[in-house]
């Protein structure tokens, strides 16, 4: 088994996306890439295919592995789903195992381990599906076995959105997830350590009486070295983004915002050694007296930055396609904001923020979708160019219903100091009534030339029974 010292440029990008580096390897020790299943030094890619046919079972749902390599992303894949021993559960219609995936060093064995849910899942042995989230632990062999994490109960379904990271500080990592049911969702934690045999329950961190989460991010905000909860949240009378903190040993709100949104992503975007947040498709609370984004055609990004010795304490920004040199034209219901992910793409010190339009016009062909790469300038403001399938050095043509950018992540596929992207297509069709899906892998932009971006879609990988391949990626 070969072992590669990465950057910690790398490690930082784990936080920025949803998590965070979970254990600390001693001193002699590479660093753990959080998403590299089989411990080469390559992180790997996990694609939820919660719709996909397994066993014969519609919307059982499987859970594609592409495996990074020094080529990156492509070469590999593999199938993993209920049916296959030591993976829990059995595949049922309707399960939808793969409905979130997150990625982590959950056991702190230097290898990277993922977390699934299945909301569709019933544990009750009635008709009821409560849901439930799993979690599969990285080898050698890659992903080969797992347990049951969590469970939900009664008339609520548990798993629709989901992260990770260690927000009561105890040194093991824990699992933050969405529960939703008819008179209203929240957020709940199961608490770790995360092994077989222990309580499969969890304990409430916010509810949402007459709504839901719709997006769940996890960073250190306050800079206490403790991982905080950020939760975006609607329905009927409520909405708004808050950050929770356990550190004190009960929930807190450290920061609140009336703006909701779609998606949420924490970065250090202006590379001040302090996290920020990100809130995409923004939405503002009616009963609210302003907003951070006024102008919201086509969607639209508040970015709020740290400051030091804060929550969030920085100024505020506002990005559309209408923004000063951020490439395309705002156009209504473009979804620009929809999807968010933030990485170190060139090695700089900052993250940049990767922003997704699933429903992007390229040309004439509507909803072929497009995604951003944006950095942050010494104004504070996000900048950068849009890329889609009809831009120079991106596979395959844009066509309508894509839906390219619909799901992104990053990270080190390759093995780069900066990370690699890699970019959904769900909506990809490999005949005009058979819509498969498929990622776009695109190399780190620290090597230059920049070598081209390739598609993988599932008649490539072999993904038999795959249904909107590229709408969920892991990160």
């Amino acid at each position: 088994m070969r072992r590669k010292t990465l950057s910690a440029v790398v490690l930082c990008a784990s936080a920025a996306i949803g998590g965070s580096v979970l254990a600390v390897p001693p001193a002699s020790a590479a660093p753990t890439v959080r998403s590299d299943f089989n411990g080469d030094g390559y992180a790997d890619l996990a694609v939820g295919v919660p719709g996909g046919t397994a066993d014969g079972k519609a919307r059982a749902g499987f859970v594609s592995v592409l495996w990074g390599s020094v080529d990156g992303l492509g070469g590999s894949a593999s199938r993993i789903g209920q049916a296959a021993s030591g993976i829990p559960g059995t595949p049922e219609t309707g399960d939808q195992f793969g409905f979130a995936v997150q990625s982590g060093d959950l056991n702190g064995d230097g290898y990277g381990d993922l977390a699934v849910t299945a909301p569709g899942e019933q544990t009750g042995g009635g008709s009821a599906h409560e849901g439930a989230a799993y979690v599969l632990w990285g080898s050698e062999d890659g992903l080969r076995s797992g347990f049951t994490a969590a469970k939900g109960r009664g008339d609520v379904r548990l798993g629709r959105l989901l992260t990770v990271g260690d927000y009561d500080g105890d040194g093991t990592a824990d699992l933050a997830l969405a529960q939703n049911g008819e008179e209203g969702g929240a957020t709940v934690l199961r608490p770790g350590p995360l092994a077989p045999g222990t309580s499969t329950d969890a304990t409430l961190v916010s509810a949402y009486g007459f709504g839901d989460a719709r997006a769940l991010a996890t960073g250190d905000f306050d800079g206490d070295g403790t991982d905080d909860l950020a939760a975006a949240y609607s329905g009927l009378e409520i909405g708004g983004t808050h950050v929770r903190s356990l550190a004190s040993g009960s929930w807190k709100d450290i920061w609140t915002a009336s703006d909701s949104g779609s998606a949420l992503a924490a970065g250090d975007f202006d590379g001040d050694g302090t996290a920020d947040l990100a809130i995409g498709l923004v939405e503002p609370d009616a009963e609210a007296d302003g907003t951070y984004c006024e102008d919201r055609l086509g969607g639209a990004v508040a970015t709020v930055l740290g400051a030091a010795g804060t929550t969030l304490g920085g100024p505020a920004s506002c990005t559309t396609q209408s923004s000063p040199s951020v490439g395309g034209a705002a156009e209504p219901e473009d979804n620009f904001g929809a999807a968010l992910a933030a990485a170190d793409l060139d090695g700089d010190g900052s993250d940049a923020l990767l922003v997704g339009a699933s429903h992007e016009a390229i040309g004439t062909a509507e909803r072929a979708g497009a995604y951003w790469e944006l950095r942050t300038g010494g104004d504070g403001a996000l900048t950068g160019p849009a890329v889609n399938q009809d831009s120079a050095g991106v596979a395959g043509t844009a066509e309508t219903g894509d839906l390219f950018g619909a799901a992104l992540s990053a990270g080190p596929y390759s093995g780069s100091a900066h990370a690699d992207q890699a970019v959904g297509a769900p909506g990809e069709a490999v005949s005009a009534d058979d819509l498969r899906g498929g990622v776009w892998y695109r190399p780190s932009a620290g090597t230059a030339p920049r070598p081209p971006a390739v598609s993988l879609t599932p008649g490539r990988l072999g993904a038999t029974g795959a249904v909107a391949y590229g709408g969920v990626l892991a990160r």
